[in-house]
């Protein structure tokens, strides 16, 4: 009687397909260096190395990101730095001027010649760009920020791109925040200007007149198209407005009807006025307004309250060293935040790149292989697949009548 063929041909057809498929499982793995060759290897490790892949190229995102943003974050802070710098000096010489006046035409022009030059540069400097983006003028980064006068046409809204979880920093800025701008302009039609080149108009503007003593007046911020131009055409009845220069103090009222020139008269004119001068300023963009200062002492300051709204219109009246001062804090200002920026680069970057390593650490548990302990398995593997060999050639003729005698 003879043992079944098909149970033992079946048995040795299911066990050689299973040791044959482990023998090509571990020899792909040794010739890859990979253990899971497809995710039904291991289903677990496959989605776990999955999700830490994309968290790694999401961190390779931010590293593009902040290599990007430190190139801008660079070129604004020298920019900031060469304006600082800039205006330090031209600061110098403004105090000298109003320290000491000009002494001939020739010192006048040389000034006027200065400050044009710095305030030029200026506005180049606040024009700069990275590529084909101006990094001064928020989301309209293919516009110059600042026209030629110094106001600002950019946005206040900026672009910023993702360095890390929930964090995110500047591609470009509000020029208007990070440099300094001053209300300027018509009061029906005003614009924001740098404060920084506001300032150095007025000066090379009062130096032309040859009236020095003006250098140390207040101007409005903003002014009218005309010296005849109504004050407050909103005005209801008459408001006042009480000047005070020293000990000095008087008051001159005003209506809806009040023109700059008529407003300039009435203070001029004023019996209880000995000390301040007004005068209609013409500056630099063409806009009428108003100035005032103490004919006696011009370092004298000078206050103007306003029963109504004029002066509240006009932005109202700032020394023109104040103004300079003003745009020179913003810029000194925007500097400290683009280097606040810089620093969370610098904290962030090596924190990512740490992270990284450790998700390609798992990624690797997961996914690589052990060259030790496959050699093993697939020894052990090779082993059994030889007995089972040869149990197969000493058994297949195997009949109970053989061990009949």
């Amino acid at each position: 009687m003879r043992i079944p063929d098909i149970i033992f041909y079946d048995s040795f057809i299911k066990y050689n397909a299973e040791k044959e498929n482990k023998i090509q499982e571990y020899t792909n793995q040794l010739a890859s260096g990979k253990k899971i060759l497809q995710p039904s290897d291991n289903v677990l490790g496959a989605v776990k190395s999955l999700r830490l892949k994309k968290i790694n190229e999401t961190i390779d995102s931010y590293n593009r990101n902040m290599d990007q943003v430190q190139t801008i974050l660079d070129v604004s802070e020298t920019s900031l730095a060469n304006i600082i710098n800039t205006s330090q000096e031209a600061r110098v010489q403004i105090v000298h001027v109003l320290n000491t006046g000009v002494l001939d035409a020739e010192d006048a022009q040389v000034l006027k010649d200065y400050f044009s030059s710095v305030r030029d540069y200026i506005i180049k400097q606040a024009n700069v760009s990275v590529g084909d983006s101006r990094i001064f003028a928020g989301v309209k980064s293919q516009l110059d920020p600042f026209d030629t006068n110094g106001n600002y046409q950019g946005e206040t809204l900026e672009t910023k791109v993702p360095v890390s979880k929930g964090v995110e920093l500047n591609t470009t800025f509000d020029g208007k925040t990070y440099i300094g701008t001053i209300k300027s302009g018509l009061v029906s039609n005003p614009t924001e200007k740098l404060g920084i080149v506001k300032a150095l108009d007025d000066i090379t503007q009062i130096i032309d007149s040859g009236d020095l003593y003006k250098l140390h007046s207040y101007i409005s911020d903003m002014g009218y198209s005309s010296a005849t131009s109504q004050i407050d055409s909103a005005a209801s009845g008459t408001q006042t407005l009480t000047i005070t220069s020293g000990s000095s103090s008087f008051s001159v009222n005003y209506d809806n009807t009040t023109t700059l020139q008529d407003l300039v008269n009435a203070i001029n004119t004023n019996p209880s006025n000995q000390t301040v001068e007004a005068f209609v300023f013409q500056d630099k963009d063409g806009v009428y307004r108003l100035g005032l200062v103490n004919k006696q002492d011009p370092s004298q300051s000078i206050t103007v309250q306003d029963s109504g709204t004029f002066i509240n219109k006009v932005g109202g009246l700032h020394h023109v060293l104040d103004n300079f001062d003003k745009g020179f804090n913003q810029a000194l200002l925007g500097r400290s935040k683009i280097g606040l920026q810089s620093k969370i680069i610098e904290d962030l970057k090596p924190q990512n790149e740490y992270m990284k390593t450790q998700f390609s650490e798992l990624i690797s548990k997961f996914e690589d292989a052990d060259y030790a302990s496959v050699i093993t398995e697939l020894e052990k593997v090779k082993t059994a697949y030889q007995a089972l060999l040869a149990s197969f050639n000493q058994n297949k003729d195997l009949s109970l009548l053989n061990f009949l005698k």
